[in-house]
């Protein structure tokens, strides 16, 4: 299938005028079909002069006529993209699109007038402090903006990727419309401006006043990106007057972490050649809502011991990127299952033998596995029961010897008077006891019947160590 040109009696009786800009009027065209379009179609009819040269957005038509069925219905969803041409002799009067879907617009009642009008819910509004707004625009929720800058950033990712590979160039505040019904959503719209990337045009993309990049460059990808990144600034900080005209990524401290704030200034105070991709703010946001789009990724997982009692615990340290769950399984014993949003966590397990332990991480994306070193589980000996038992002597059968009165022994060595009688000295005994090695005066106390054993220092370690008849103990 080819989309041909239209000619203006093709389109049938156009109904009421939906709306009018700069550079168009648009109206309903209830009596058009085509075939690789569903829902209604709209005639976007070009002021005199004001129309696009032809051949720019022929390029743009027949890129969608060539993509596969799902990237054309992808397509469909993220922008209004235009179907067909309308020419007159040659000269593009303008286009067909289909209709913008009822949940982009906003009723309102004018201020001044009081007359009710039907808005399209243009993105500047989400930059206008509500307190001043009297159109009665529904206020998001923080989850409602986070979500529109995903789906901003998942639109333009998908522009920039390989099926479509376009610049769209004009992105600004009236170019895109936002709705908040159960999954907030971007609509990019003005399609007729965007460019094949790479492609030789007679007419140079345009830029709005508060949203032009840095420098004097054409219209790029990385323009596009440096834009983006000015969505997300403006549409997450506190609306107010400058909001709509913010351009500093410090004004976003407190509302994003480390990892937003680096892709702000890496976009819009970093060289262009390194401004964040639309897929990374897409990664980026997912996360922030919880919803990654990535499968999970282990980044860690680590043991506090390798060597355990068998009944005993031990305890592994994991860290997982994108995880809803991580499951731990100890050999033998039942898998535990933990929140894995946290990024980290510790989970204390009983193997119930050696082996590593597994741990898979989980999301709705898919899974991550890992193990971790081998475990060494052992069985404690029992000590109540041992294996040789020790020998009894019945008390009758020991002989010991006949140890003599304590009496008696300390009567050999009387207490030493202070100072010492000359008498048993047989010289005076000197002001200050000369020194000697043995601590007391006394000759060794030698027990009958104990001197058997050696009264030298006790080597415990060799008592230990040796046996019957080793040096140390007398035979």
């Amino acid at each position: 299938m080819t989309a041909q040109p239209l000619a203006r009696a093709d389109l049938g009786a156009l109904g009421p005028q939906l709306g009018k800009g700069g550079q168009a009027v648009v109206y309903e065209a209830p009596g058009l079909r085509l075939p690789d379009a569903t829902g209604q179609l709209v005639f976007k009819e070009y002021h005199p002069g004001k129309a696009p040269r032809p051949g720019d957005v022929l390029g743009l038509i027949a890129l969608r006529d060539q993509l596969a069925p799902a990237d054309r219905a992808r397509l469909d969803t993220i922008a209004a993209w235009p179907l067909r041409a309308v020419l007159d002799g040659g000269a593009l009067l303008g286009l067909v699109v289909q209709r913008i879907p009822d949940s982009f617009f906003h009723s309102a009642r004018l201020p001044m007038s009081g007359r009710s009008v039907t808005l399209a819910r243009e993105v500047q509004h989400l930059f206008v402090d509500r307190r001043h707004s009297r159109l009665g625009m529904p206020e998001p929720t923080w989850e409602q903006r986070l979500t529109i800058c995903r789906d901003f950033a998942a639109a333009l990712d998908f522009l920039h990727g390989p099926a479509v590979d376009v610049v769209f160039g004009d992105i600004n505040a009236r170019n895109e419309l936002f709705r908040l019904d159960d999954e907030p959503a971007v609509l990019f719209v003005d399609c007729d401006s965007a460019r094949r990337r790479g492609s030789v045009t007679g007419e140079p993309q345009l830029d709005a006043p508060d949203w032009k990049p840095p420098g004097h460059t054409p219209l790029n990808r990385s323009t596009d990106r440096y834009k983006l990144a000015l969505f997300v600034l403006r549409c997450l900080i506190p609306p107010g007057e400058q909001t709509s005209t913010c351009t500093d990524p410090a004004a976003a401290d407190g509302v994003l972490d480390a990892d937003g704030r680096a892709l702000l200034d890496a976009a819009l105070l970093g060289p262009a050649n390194e401004r964040p991709a639309a897929e990374d703010w897409l990664r980026y946001l997912s996360r922030q809502l919880g919803a990654p789009i990535d499968a999970p990724r282990l980044a860690d997982v680590a043991l506090d011991r390798t060597l355990v009692p068998a009944g005993e615990a031990v305890v592994l340290a994991w860290a997982a990127v994108d995880a809803f769950t991580v499951e731990v399984t100890a050999p033998g014993a039942a898998p535990v299952s933990v929140d894995g949003r946290p990024g980290a966590g510790r989970v204390r397990l009983v193997p119930a033998r050696s082996g590593p332990i597994a741990v898979v991480a989980r999301n709705d994306q898919g899974t991550d596995e890992r193990r971790s070193e081998p475990v060494a589980v052992y069985e404690v000996p029992d000590f109540s029961a041992l294996p040789v038992p020790l020998p009894r002597v019945p008390v009758d059968r020991l002989h010991l010897p006949e140890l003599p009165d304590l009496g008696s022994v300390l009567a050999l060595y009387p207490p030493v008077p202070d100072p010492p009688p000359a008498a048993l000295t047989g010289v005076t005994a000197p002001a200050e006891a000369p020194a000697t090695d043995d601590p007391l005066p006394y000759p060794p106390v030698r027990l009958p019947g104990l001197d058997l054993y050696d009264t030298g220092p006790i080597d415990v370690v060799g008592l230990m160590l040796s046996g019957p008849g080793d040096p140390g103990v007398a035979p």
